[in-house]
């Protein structure tokens, strides 16, 4: 009875999902394409269906009824060979004395089948005892080897989920690190076309701040955006400035200005003795200017080139 009980218990457990056969392999991810994930989700449900079966108790049935087939019948039907084996002994031995069939013959035959029942019962039980607790233990280690697989599934599911979870927090860290390097890459971009943008600007500003002019705001109202011939206007002494290539060194080309190039310079020795100290050091050589506007440039009693920026700017406006 408490075979069949254990057997029934075991085979009633609630079960979610139907587990594998005993001994056969149940892979938790499809082989080749392995994901953690899915390793820990069957991980965990295989060691709770262990778990299951284990609280169901010992199933003794199923290790009791091999027992009972292989030891106690057999045994049960050597001592049935052994009874009809002294039955047939004491049948021709009541034969030879001429008594079969006899009174002595029957009650020598029953004692004979009485005595080989008593043993019969007697080593039943005892088989039966010993079948019970082979068959429990054997169960007990069954549910035991149960608990621990699923225990160790269990783990295995745990450590498969932790590595999951390592493996998406470092996905999520290069994926910030991607967006950080796409941004500082767009930032780049943006100050880049930013600094093409304000180049000529900025090309003009150098020259501005060299005569310590402020650029002026255009209006509505306004006919003409000041240049840089009216800033070198306002810059220079009433007379011709000096503008003459001779009196120049480290001469670099800034720009265009109406049609003019517009350069920058350092005077050199024969500049610093004969040009105003105070003079800009940013405008148009003043060869260049006399090839187009002759009647804008003077030759000084120095012999040097002299360049009249006002009447420039006022040709320019």
């Amino acid at each position: 009875m408490a075979g069949s009980t254990g057997g029934k218990g075991g085979s009633t457990a609630a079960q979610p999902v139907a587990a594998p056969a005993q001994g056969q392999y149940a892979p938790l991810a499809p082989q080749g394409n392995f994901n953690v994930n899915q390793a820990a989700a069957g991980g965990l449900q295989q060691a709770m269906q262990g778990t299951q079966r284990a609280m169901a108790g010992p199933n003794i049935g199923q290790f009791m009824n091999p027992y009972t087939s292989m030891v106690t019948g057999q045994t049960l039907s050597d001592l049935e060979r052994q009874r009809q084996m002294a039955v047939n002994t004491t049948g021709a031995q009541a034969t030879q004395a001429g008594a079969f069939g006899g009174s002595r013959h029957g009650v020598a035959e029953a004692l004979t089948n009485e005595g080989f029942a008593r043993q019969g019962a007697q080593t039943f039980g005892n088989l039966q005892q010993q079948g019970f607790n082979t068959a429990l233990g054997a169960a007990q280690a069954q549910q035991g080897l149960q608990m621990g697989g699923a225990a160790q599934l269990g783990q295995l599911g745990q450590q498969a989920f932790g590595t999951g979870q390592a493996i998406q927090q470092q996905q999520m860290q290069q994926g910030l690190m991607q967006q950080g390097l796409q941004q500082a890459l767009i930032d780049a971009a943006r100050g880049q076309y930013a600094g093409f943008t304000g180049a000529p600007q900025q090309a003009l500003s150098l020259p501005l701040a060299a005569l310590g002019a402020a650029p002026v705001p255009q209006t509505t109202t306004q006919s003409k955006q000041p240049g840089l011939f009216d800033y070198l206007s306002l810059g220079a002494s009433a007379a011709a400035s000096f503008s003459d290539s001779r009196l120049k060194t480290n001469v670099k080309l800034l720009g265009t200005e109406n049609g003019h190039n517009v350069y920058s310079w350092d005077w050199n020795e024969d500049g610093k003795r004969i040009a105003d100290p105070s003079q800009p050091k940013v405008g148009v050589m003043a060869q260049e200017l006399q090839e187009t506007h002759p009647h804008l440039v003077k030759l000084g009693a120095d012999g040097f080139l002299r360049v009249d920026y006002s009447g420039l700017a006022a040709e320019a406006a």
